[in-house]
C-alpha cells in the first residue's frame, strides 16, 4: 500500500461525504481529478503527473454503504 492509498483510507468518511458517485484520481496525497468516469480521471492525473502512478477509484455514494444491525 503507497501513501496515496494510505491517504485515501485515513480520508474515507470525508471523499465519500464529498464526492460520492464520482471518481477520483489522487497524487502526492492529494485529489488531482474528479469525474464519473475511470478513464478520464486516469487520464487527467496521467497527464498532470506524468512520473507519478496515480491512486484512481469509483467513490460510493453514502446511501451504498449503510450497514443493517440485526440482533
Amino acid at each position: 500500500m503507497d501513501k496515496n492509498d494510505r491517504w485515501i483510507i485515513d480520508h474515507f468518511e470525508e471523499i465519500v461525504d464529498k464526492y460520492g458517485g464520482e471518481c477520483i484520481a489522487v497524487v502526492n496525497e492529494e485529489i488531482v481529478a474528479i469525474d464519473p468516469s475511470l478513464k478520464r480521471v486516469e487520464e487527467e492525473a496521467e497527464k498532470k503527473y506524468p512520473d507519478k502512478e496515480p491512486s484512481v477509484l469509483r467513490v460510493p455514494k453514502k446511501e451504498s454503504l449503510v450497514c443493517i444491525l440485526i440482533l
